[in-house]
């Protein structure tokens, strides 16, 4: 090995700890002179000759025409260049060094098991990286590797499937080629190597340089968890971040400055202040609630719902919301924020679902404030992460003033990214349907009436959102099995005050242990049974959510008159749901002139058989999000196709983009494909087979008709079951907000239908769709 290597090898180790930059910083000095180098190389080889390192120097200097001495632009070079790079040893002839060394470092900078990962990317869960998986994750330790380095370095080992444990293995070989002869314990292949973590100071007569991490041994968290780099905006947060800590700035957010315009006009009147002065630099992302509930919920929890105290704010249902998900779920509240630890540079950031979308939104600390007081929603320590969150959500919607008010399923759709709907209190299957989402372990928020004169006695507040906790059945001596809600007012105070509230005598030490519940507290959580609920509460917002489902959406662009296709298939038996995510309408308050509002969009989800299409399921449905896929129902492996019509609202599109979005047990990858016209007729024809209501309209003729109401595509089908052609004539006598589609046109339309022959018409229906939906037909013989 030479010297040069020996020396370029020396070098490299100090760019796994420090940026040039921070070196030099350090040695505060723009260029490093031989003397500095020196001191850098002596620490990991003491025995090098001095006169090799002044070669070296003399020769970097003299290549790179440099006579003040190495930048940090030549210092990169040095570490990079083919020419000064160790081959790893006579045992190992790697190529890629330069590339391993980069990869190596974002193993130790973002700190992400090797595993986490590995099942991350394999997106289909075949237990096997396939080469775009495999540098999609190599990607997420160094964004920068080119397509050239990617070839090198898979021609650089054998080409076996790429298991789990041949990617840790390969992960180890890597670390000790780079780190020289050091063990790499794959469960924790993010800490360095001992040789650099217990780097001496380097010696300088009246200066030093610690060349040591900072590390807090009881700090949990990372200055930037790992988070996958495809995502938008994290590479930007995490490159402000390190210019932020390279320059000392202090960062106020650009794009969402503390002013007025960002407050909105509700609440012009507030000022800001940076949370690192509201907390006197004691503020924590998160801390550990070691005082509250004893039944557990919550307690030696970094994330519980008794952080969250609203404020001045009416966003009772974003507040809700985030109580319900961290409840259940708290590490997929703290998974939303990449930097997890509190900076004195005010840069942090939150992963949200933004119509569809999964993007990191940037937020500096700047928070408003009222009398020297957090003036919004905050944590009820010195923890920070709500107030964060608030702001991101702010953001995203333009101002404060925009988020008063709101649905919780947009909360909970940009949460979790999982498919969200609506039940209502007074249908009459309700309480099957709750009980169902239940035990479906669904995020749920619920509303009360926006009026009721009797809800200020009784301790709840109208028109407001409220958290369900928790549902739990109890067996009562005299009014036997009650269903009891654990609900919670983001006020965290005010409660109700009817049967099961805290000083309900319907509560005995059994009812209480088997409830969970643990004593009186002014908190804002309550109890009270399922009857007494539907009474009193108008709706329950739920969310479908699993940790280990994978999120995959596309944009794309779709005209008014025109569907679009998709093809998928499904390789595993599993539960999937595909979603149309829309605008919000809040981001369009600004534009009254535009008439924005959700448009209608229809949704018809076929499996491929031999010989045609069978019908899964159909959506036509107004809101925020429509989806197919049912909680509890699985896919069957196959082929199946996705249509997808909208009729935009706004009469100034003809053509608009919208993001469609796919959720499940497994990565699936969808493919736009022609439009095939036997599609629709295809599926109808399906629903035929099994119906049942059979009329006889003429002599030997039968007819069944209905109307999807899920789907808003209904059909008319004649059958002869006669020995004879049967030709005729049906016209539409009350067309029941129906119109006939192609190839039909107007309120009539003729058929010859040969013995034993069939006939199929559709027609698509107008919203409201109802049973008055339905057409009124007459016959007649031709």
């Amino acid at each position: 090995m030479s010297s040069d290597s020996v020396i370029q090898e020396a070098l490299s180790q100090f760019i796994m700890l420090r940026s040039p930059e921070e070196l030099m910083h350090e040695f505060k000095t723009q260029t490093l002179n031989l003397e500095q180098i020196r001191q850098l190389v002596e620490v990991f080889d003491p025995n090098i000759p001095s006169v090799d390192i002044k070669h070296f120097y003399l020769k970097v200097i003299t290549k790179f025409k440099s006579p003040e001495g190495i930048t940090p632009d030549i210092y990169q070079q040095i570490v990079n260049d083919e020419e000064f790079t160790l081959r790893a040893g006579s045992s190992n002839s790697y190529e890629s060094l330069p590339l391993l060394k980069n990869i190596i470092r974002g193993v130790r900078e973002k700190k992400v098991p090797i595993q986490r990962l590995y099942n991350f990317y394999d997106k289909n869960k075949d237990k096997e990286l396939q080469d775009p998986e495999f540098r999609n994750l190599l990607e997420f330790f160094y964004v920068a590797i080119t397509d050239a380095q990617f070839k090198k370095l898979r021609e650089e080992f054998p080409d076996h499937p790429l298991s789990e444990s041949v990617i840790v293995g390969l992960f180890e070989k890597w670390q000790e080629i780079v780190f020289e002869n050091t063990q790499g314990d794959p469960q924790v292949i993010l800490e360095a190597p001992s040789k650099t973590q217990n780097l001496l100071t380097v010696p300088k007569p009246n200066q030093t340089i610690s060349l040591e991490l900072t590390r807090e041994e009881d700090e949990r968290f990372k200055d930037f968890m790992g988070v996958d780099f495809k995502i938008p905006g994290v590479k930007e947060l995490a490159d402000l971040q390190k210019r932020c800590q390279q320059t000392q700035e202090i960062f106020t957010d650009p794009d969402f400055p503390p002013n007025v315009k960002s407050l909105g006009p509700k609440f012009s009147g507030n000022n800001w202040q940076r949370l690192q002065e509201l907390f006197k630099g004691e503020q924590k992302v998160f801390s550990l609630d070691t005082q509250h509930d004893k039944s557990g919920v919550g307690l030696n929890k970094w994330i519980s719902h008794r952080d969250i105290c609203q404020g001045d704010l009416g966003d009772c249902y974003f507040m809700s919301t985030l109580s319900s998900i961290a409840c259940k779920w708290p590490d997929q509240i703290k998974d939303l924020f990449p930097i997890q630890r509190a900076n004195k540079y005010g840069v942090y950031g939150v992963k949200m679902c933004i119509n569809g979308e999964w993007k990191v939104i940037p937020v500096d600390d700047n928070i408003p404030v009222k009398n020297g007081k957090i003036a919004f929603t905050k944590n009820s320590d010195k923890e920070i992460w709500v107030s964060l969150l608030e702001k991101a959500w702010a953001k995203v919607n333009g101002s404060y003033t925009n988020i008063d008010a709101g649905d919780p399923r947009e909360v909970i759709k940009t949460i979790t990214g999982g498919p969200v709907w609506l039940l209502l209190t007074n249908k009459p299957n309700f309480k099957e349907n709750f009980i169902t989402c239940v035990k479906q372990k669904c995020v749920m928020v619920t509303g009360t009436y926006s009026k009721n004169a009797d809800y200020s006695a009784i301790g709840l507040e109208p028109g407001h959102a409220y958290s369900i906790l928790n549902v739990k059945t109890v067996n009562h001596p005299q009014r036997g099995q009650v269903h009891l809600l654990k609900i919670r007012n983001p006020w965290a105070r005010k409660e109700w005050k009817g049967d099961w509230s805290d000083e309900s005598e319907l509560w005995t030490p059994e009812l209480k242990e088997q409830a969970g519940n643990t004593g009186k507290e002014n908190d804002g959580i309550f109890y009270m049974s399922l009857d007494d609920y539907t009474k009193y509460f108008f709706s329950v917002f739920c969310g479908y959510f699993k940790t280990d489902y994978i999120y995959n959406s596309m944009r794309f662009n779709i005209k008014r008159n025109k569907g679009a296709y998709f093809g998928f298939e499904i390789k595993k038996e599993g539960e999937y749901f595909f979603a149309i995510h829309q605008e919000s309408t809040r981001l369009y308050r600004s534009q009254p002139e535009l008439k924005y509002d959700y448009s209608y969009v229809r949704l018809l989800l076929a499996k491929e058989q031999q010989h045609g299409y069978e019908y899964i399921e159909g959506k036509f449905y107004k809101d925020i999000e429509t989806h197919v896929g049912r909680v509890g129902v699985n896919f069957t492996p196959g082929k199946y196709i996705l249509y997808i019509k909208i009729q935009w609202h706004v009469p100034s599109w003809n053509e608009h983009s919208v993001v469609l979005s796919t959720y499940g047990e497994q990565y699936v990858q969808l493919k736009e494909v022609p439009r095939d016209p036997n599609l629709v007729p295809q599926t109808m024809m399906h629903q035929v087979r099994s119906n049942n209501k059979v009329e006889e309209v003429l002599p030997g003729v039968i007819m069944k008709m209905d109307n999807n109401g899920n789907l808003g595509i209904g059909y008319i089908y004649y059958k002869n079951e006669s020995n004879q052609q049967v030709n005729f004539e049906t016209n539409l006598v009350n067309k029941g907000g129906c119109k006939l589609t192609k190839p039909e046109r107007g309120y009539y339309f003729k058929s010859f239908i040969p013995p034993q022959g069939e006939r199929l018409v559709t027609f698509t229906i107008t919203p409201p769709i109802t049973e008055l939906s339905m057409p009124t037909l007459s016959h007649k013989l031709l």
